[in-house]
């Protein structure tokens, strides 16, 4: 005997029920806050970025989790501890306490600016946030602007332009700075670096300085505070003077 309409119903009721609590499943183990904050790609067109400079250097950021030669220590005087030379840290994204100690400032930073880097990488909070280490070089007399940061799971990208350095920073026409770029995303990235990239423009379109044109075989005098930069955002930062970068 066929089945009635009343049995076909109750039978596809009975289906619909079964497959609405498989999914409800799945919903609730996307709800893991993990997962959520791993997921996340955002953007921020006013990011907190701090900037570092090491005058002449080859790095601001160094790893002491990998040895190399010719050890220098934490103060940079020669023979560390371990007889080793911390190795320059590539672009990384940095995700945990742990490692945020791993890292520390290369020999040829400012007191203030080593200040201010290990600062920013101790207050941190990794439950929520991400530090992303991207290293760069630049002529002395000019510094970066930070114009905007976007990410995804282990990818990040930033938008920069370059201006001259204000009037009161110490710079040297044809010498290139190590400048350590560190910014502080508001997302728990927890996938390693797969890929990064960054684009920019020289000069701003914005000038931040009362001059636009320096010298070329000027040497500008200024104090040792201008070679370490700090700031909750990149242009207001490179306002503020404080930039060296």
């Amino acid at each position: 005997m066929s089945p009635t309409r009343r049995a076909l119903l109750r039978s596809a009721s009975l289906g619909a029920l079964a497959l609405g609590g498989c999914l409800g499943a799945e919903t609730s183990d996307d709800g893991d806050p993990s997962r959520s904050a791993e997921s996340r790609s955002g953007s921020d067109g006013d990011p907190t970025v701090l900037k570092a400079r090491n005058p002449g250097g080859e790095a601001v950021v160094v790893d002491l989790a990998v040895e190399g030669d010719d050890a220098e220590d934490d103060a940079g005087t020669e023979g560390g501890d371990d007889d080793v030379d911390p190795v320059p840290l590539s672009r990384e994204l940095v995700t945990s306490d742990e490692r945020a100690a791993e890292l520390t400032v290369a020999a040829g930073v400012a007191d203030e600016g080593r200040a201010r880097v290990r600062s920013f990488l101790d207050e941190t909070d990794y439950e929520t946030e991400t530090v992303f280490v991207a290293p760069a070089s630049i002529d002395s007399c000019y510094r970066y602007r930070i114009r905007s940061v976007s990410w995804r799971p282990g990818h990040v990208e930033y938008e920069y332009c370059r201006e001259l350095r204000p009037p009161d920073a110490a710079c040297e026409a044809d010498t290139r700075d190590a400048v350590g770029l560190l910014f502080r995303l508001p997302a728990a990235l927890r996938s390693p670096l797969s890929g990064s990239g960054s684009s920019g423009r020289s000069p701003c379109r914005a000038v931040g300085t009362e001059y636009d044109r320096i010298d070329a075989n000027a040497t500008v005098p200024g104090s040792d505070t201008a070679l370490g930069d700090t700031g909750t955002s990149g242009p207001s930062a490179d306002e503020t003077g404080g930039d060296g970068s």
